[in-house]
């Protein structure tokens, strides 16, 4: 399961901005010759027989999701920046 949360969270570089004013997320999506997409380091379409076109609608499907978790990490810092409470 490429895109389960735990996996989006343990492979994705998430950082303070420079002067702590906010988060910078950085998504790497890898395509290789032989038709096998990667994204954030995890083999998407790795099975003997990968079908190419399932694996871009997973890895788009895994961009989504990571986005809609670091949307959370964004909205807690918000709360919490708000509360005084430290990030």
């Amino acid at each position: 399961m490429p895109a389960s949360i735990k996996r989006i969270r343990d492979n994705w570089k998430v950082q303070s901005t420079k002067k702590d004013k906010g988060l910078t997320l950085t998504v790497t999506v890898t395509a290789y010759d032989n038709g096998m997409v990667e994204v954030d380091g995890v083999p998407i379409n790795a099975a003997p027989a990968y079908d190419q076109g399932h694996g871009w609608l997973v890895a788009a499907e895994t961009v989504v999701a990571t986005l809609v978790e670091f949307r959370k990490d964004a909205v807690k810092r918000q709360k919490d920046k708000s509360k005084g409470t430290p990030g």
